[in-house]
């Protein structure tokens, strides 16, 4: 079977015909296809398929696509504006202990240290404050990503070569088929400088990317089972 994600692709409007066979017996028509997607389970990895690679079905459902992606980060902002907060609060308490008593002890003054330590760790593990209305073009810039990928070169997008009798993980790419795209590209898809974007953007980009293409492969995956019972 070709790869799921092509055949999808099908359902894009167009003018040439791929959904005959040899001799005009049809294989999976478009109608197979689109009903095998119904199989596909709602939520985010669905939305991303489509989104990916049936852009004509996707621009109908932009709304269940921004609601999906929201639905993934608020939890982790609130997450992170949670520790943030109590990373405060234990400084604050650290620091009433010592007002408490007058000098501090030494234990104090370590509880304090420890505290303000991860005070800070919290702080610089935040997300930027203009994360959400940034969402969009950040959102855009890894479904770009995810549907045109960087094929290993070594073994062209397979994640695994050939070496004598044996099938090997390809080393170059760790077996994944797919390198990284550079800090520089990924700063220009969401319109910022290189710098910027390592210092600011990186980890809520990541963050992003590896949640959504693997909500995008689990959904991959159901459609390719739906399909094979079709064909």
């Amino acid at each position: 079977m070709a790869n799921v994600r092509e055949l999808l692709g099908r359902l894009n409007q167009q003018t040439i015909r791929y959904d005959v066979g040899r001799g005009g017996i049809a294989e999976l028509t478009n109608q197979d296809i689109a009903a095998a997607l119904a199989f596909v389970e709602p939520g985010l990895g669905r939305e991303l398929l489509e989104a990916c690679w049936w852009p004509d079905g996707a621009a109908l459902r932009r709304k269940q696509l921004r609601d999906q992606v929201l639905a993934l980060v608020q939890p982790e902002l609130r997450r992170q504006c949670r520790a943030l907060e109590e990373a405060r609060i234990d400084v604050g308490i650290a620091k009433a202990c010592i007002g408490w008593g007058g000098a501090a002890t030494a234990e104090q003054a370590r509880e304090l240290e420890r505290a303000t330590a991860r005070l800070e760790r919290a702080a610089a593990e935040c997300w930027p404050r203009t994360t959400l209305e940034s969402l969009p073009t950040l959102a855009q810039a890894v479904i770009r990503e995810i549907a045109h990928p960087n094929l290993c070169s070594d073994c062209e997008g397979r994640g695994h070569r050939v070496a004598g009798e044996l099938v090997v993980a390809c080393i170059a790419c760790s077996g994944h088929g797919i390198t990284p795209m550079s800090d520089r590209k990924r700063a220009a898809a969401i319109g910022r400088d290189e710098s910027t974007y390592r210092q600011t953007w990186r980890g809520v980009y990541q963050w992003l990317l590896v949640r959504m293409r693997d909500a995008e492969s689990q959904a991959a995956a159901q459609l390719a089972a739906a399909l094979s019972r079709a064909a």
